[in-house]
Parts: structure tokens; C-alpha cells; sequence
């Protein structure tokens, strides 16, 4: 009796702690492909390269305008036409158009930084949402991202990237590279 009732115990526990070890769907996508292939990061994108474009031609500038004021000093000194303090001066103001030039370069960085995270911010933002949506959609407990998780394998009955592009209004068969033949 005492075994009988041992043995329907351990039963009913064993019953009962498989049922929270139940299988979770799991499934994964790529957002980096996701990303890349949205209309509006395209525009970000030609957004930034088009700031950059502009900041490389001041510091362009810059830099021009530097060398134009060593050439204008060497050739003075090779004229003897340049005095000490001129000299003097001159390396001054070429330490001061150094500095210009370098403080030009960090600022750009930075404010190329911070508007790509101004223009990316809602991308990632939309990119995360539409994925907990198809998740919860099609019952998934669980998400990777590809590239992140360092996936090796996965089926592909698990790989929401084109449900994901197709929900973001991008058909990926129409802008996905096609294979070379």
C-alpha cells in the first residue's frame, strides 16, 4: 500500500513538473538585413552621407587654407623677408588652424553620431515592435536575432525576417540581390 501510494506520488510530481518544462517556440530573425533593407534607412542613410560630404569639404577647405599660409611663411623665410617674430607668429597661427582643423573633425563626428542615432532610433524602434507583433502573432516564446545570437542553424519555418520585411510594407523577394549567375 505504502509503495502503491509512493509510487502514484512521484508519478503525479514527475506529470506535473514535465508540464512546465512544455516545448517553447522559438524562432529567429535577421534585423540587420531588415534594416538594411528599408526605404527609410536608405534615406537616412543618403541623409548622412550627405552631412558628411559637406563636413569633409569645410575641413577640405581648411586644410587648403593651412597649406596656402605654410607656403605663403616658407617662402617668405626663403626670401629672408620673415623676422623672427613673424616667424614666431606664423607658427602660431599655423598651431591655431591645426587645432581649428582637429576641432572641426571631432565636432563633425559627433554631430554625425548623434543624427544617426536621431534618424535610427525610430527605425529600431519600429524594426522592435513590428517583431513582438509577428511573435505574438504566430505564438513564439522566444526570438533571436541572427546575427547577434551567433545562429548557426535554424530552420526555416522559424525565420520571421520576411514575415517582418513584408509587415514593414518591404517585399523582400523584389529588394533582396539577386544571386550571381
Amino acid at each position: 500500500m505504502k509503495i502503491t501510494k509512493l509510487f502514484s506520488i512521484l508519478l503525479l510530481c514527475g506529470s506535473l513538473t514535465s508540464l512546465g518544462f512544455a516545448q517553447q517556440k522559438i524562432g529567429y530573425v535577421n534585423t540587420e538585413a531588415i534594416i538594411a533593407l528599408l526605404p527609410v534607412t536608405k534615406k537616412a542613410n543618403e541623409e548622412l552621407a550627405e552631412m558628411q560630404t559637406k563636413f569633409l569639404a569645410q575641413g577640405q577647405t581648411m586644410q587648403d587654407e593651412m597649406k596656402a599660409k605654410y607656403d605663403e611663411l616658407v617662402a617668405q623665410n626663403q626670401a629672408g623677408t620673415l623676422s623672427d617674430t613673424m616667424k614666431e607668429l606664423g607658427q602660431q597661427e599655423m598651431a591655431q588652424l591645426q587645432q581649428d582643423l582637429n576641432n572641426h573633425t571631432q565636432q563633425s563626428q559627433d554631430a554625425l553620431s548623434k543624427r544617426r542615432s536621431v534618424l535610427y532610433k525610430p527605425i529600431f524602434k519600429q524594426v522592435n515592435e513590428t517583431i513582438q507583433k509577428i511573435a505574438k502573432d504566430r505564438g513564439y516564446d522566444i526570438v533571436f536575432d541572427a546575427q547577434e545570437s551567433g545562429i548557426v542553424y535554424g530552420s526555416v519555418d522559424n525565420n520571421l525576417t520576411k514575415a517582418i520585411l513584408l509587415e514593414l510594407g518591404v517585399n523582400p523577394d523584389e529588394v533582396a540581390p539577386k544571386p550571381a549567375e
